[in-house]
């Protein structure tokens, strides 16, 4: 008899129909906690229900509209598990992303791509610089925690202080993050401090 998915499913489908059903509950935190730990014991139905919802937030099927819970809980535990493969499926959905979603969910992806040991600063660079609003969005906030922490080489800051010079972005207001990430370049260049992390933060409030 073949091992039941989470939450008593026969499959990853319908492990999301419930769990569509309880992300405004209180359960929904518990279920999530159970998740993560079996995602990090790589279970295997666990890994196959995050490959689903990966799957339905690059078709829309998950919207961050309707199931921000479940992708922000999902994206969560993928950063948890911290490994490259959690890092690619995030870094794929990011490339496959084709409709405008809110700038808590662009906020939350940029802040935790950092965190993982596998990020490639020049993949982000790569991002940050398309021409694409959305796409680039997460790029530059990504960037300024990347700059933050001092974690861009002297090439890389060239790179992007030549791609910001002319940026914009009519879906998201980026003006401000884009100034503060010139003026911690030129700061550093000069030898100055980077601008403190609560005042950059403070661009996010």
């Amino acid at each position: 008899m073949p091992a039941e998915f989470p939450l008593n499913t026969a499959s990853a489908n319908d492990c999301i129909i419930e769990l569509k059903k309880i992300q405004e509950t209180k359960t929904f935190g518990v279920i999530l906690s159970e998740l993560t730990e079996s995602a990090i014991s790589n279970d295997k139905n666990t890994w196959s229900l995050i490959y689903q919802v990966m799957r339905d937030a690059d078709s829309g099927r998950l919207s961050w509209a309707l199931h921000k819970d479940i992708l922000s809980g999902f994206i969560s535990i993928l950063t948890q598990v911290g490994d490259s493969k959690s890092y690619r499926l995030i870094i794929n959905y990011i490339k496959n992303l084709d409709r405008t979603i809110p700038l808590g969910a662009i906020e939350l992806i940029s802040d935790l791509l950092p965190t993982f040991e596998e990020l490639d600063s020049d993949e982000i660079i790569k991002i940050a610089s398309q021409k694409d609003d959305i796409r680039s969005a997460i790029g530059i906030i990504a960037l300024s925690r990347l700059m933050i922490e001092n974690k861009l080489n002297e090439d890389q800051k060239k790179a992007i202080q030549e791609f910001l010079q002319s940026y914009s972005n009519s879906k998201y207001y980026m003006k401000d993050i884009v100034e503060s990430i010139l003026e911690m370049i030129e700061d550093a260049e000069k030898g100055t401090s980077l601008l403190p992390e609560n005042e950059l933060s403070s661009l996010f409030d």
